[in-house]
């Protein structure tokens, strides 16, 4: 994939090669030997949810940790091992990884104890990546032992199949706005080569979303109004950020760093900022960018001619 350079010089953006190539001013929100990670922002859009692991916990601050997007009132709201926090729409819970990935569940914002919901013949292995859907209605996430993408529904306690086949992990990322797909990061084994598709809530009908980065590989994230996409790919040696139509074509850098990972994206409900994991400082933490929407489709546009 082109990097762009020239197109971005000309719009008085600054690339250097592949060292700090943040296509905005992006600040760092948190600041820890821990891996802080995998932010969700709340439907208000005041505040991320996200987990801190440590493998030499002592102290008991591993779990899920919320704090304002200004840096303020950093709290925890759970201890123990958890992964993949994501905010409900309503907000009436924070849906995550637990039990070091063998299982799924939710705990309210304000803390309490977890609550487990799936069923007992479902084997969750290394992490289901729960996401919820637009109404807060269903989740979607991925069964270990078969590799088969489910949709479970809150409304009747079911989990029903959507997609299953041999030789892919169907990695969920996140549903479109309207509810009726599932963004997904299809990764064949054993190459581990991943390309996105959307697979109706029904799994009835697949669609391939192409012409993105050669080098995909996961974390999906949709804007609130549905025309972008930010996903991770592989950059040198470490996972960058990108984004690109919604519906498929050519993709442009949104951060991208020599000495880290950038990875875990999540808009803010406005739709103007990007929170996400970044390890450029030595440090897995917490970074918002802020975001300018008419350059991006600008830039788009001038790439996908």
């Amino acid at each position: 994939m082109k990097i762009l350079a020239t197109l971005i010089l000309s719009s008085g953006l600054y690339i250097m090669g592949l060292q700090a190539q943040d296509l905005f001013e992006a600040r760092r929100l948190t600041d820890s030997p821990a891996r802080e990670g995998f932010p969700s922002w709340s439907p208000g859009g005041d505040f991320i949810v996200y987990q801190y692991t440590m493998k030499s916990d002592t102290i008991g601050n591993n779990g899920l940790w919320i704090i304002a997007q200004d840096g303020s009132g950093n709290h925890q709201i759970f201890k123990g091992v958890a992964e993949h926090p994501v905010w409900s729409p309503d907000n009436s819970h924070i849906i995550y990884d637990a039990d070091t990935g063998n299982n799924i569940k939710m705990i309210p914002p304000q803390g309490g104890d977890p609550i487990g919901f799936l069923p007992d013949t479902i084997h969750i292995e290394k992490g289901g990546l729960p996401c919820w859907s637009p109404d807060a209605s269903q989740i979607a996430y991925i069964e270990g032992s078969t590799r088969t993408l489910y949709v479970h529904s809150f409304l009747t306690g079911k989990s029903t199949s959507v997609f299953k086949q041999e030789g892919i992990v169907p990695l969920p990322g996140c549903w479109s706005v309207n509810g009726k797909y599932l963004y997904t990061a299809q990764m064949e084994m054993p190459s581990r080569r991943s390309t996105i598709w959307k697979i109706s809530s029904d799994g009835k009908e697949k669609i391939q979303i192409k012409d993105h980065h050669e080098n995909f590989y996961r974390h999906l994230a949709l804007s609130p109004d549905g025309s972008l996409l930010v996903y991770a790919a592989l950059e040198g040696s470490y996972l960058g950020l990108f984004i690109m139509p919604a519906e498929g074509g050519q993709s442009i850098p949104l951060a991208v760093s020599s000495t880290g990972h950038n990875e875990g994206p999540e808009w803010s409900p406005d739709g103007k900022k990007i929170a996400f994991s970044s390890s450029r400082s030595g440090n897995g933490d917490i970074w918002i960018m802020e975001l300018d929407i008419k350059k991006i489709n600008e830039l788009l546009q001038k790439n996908n001619r």
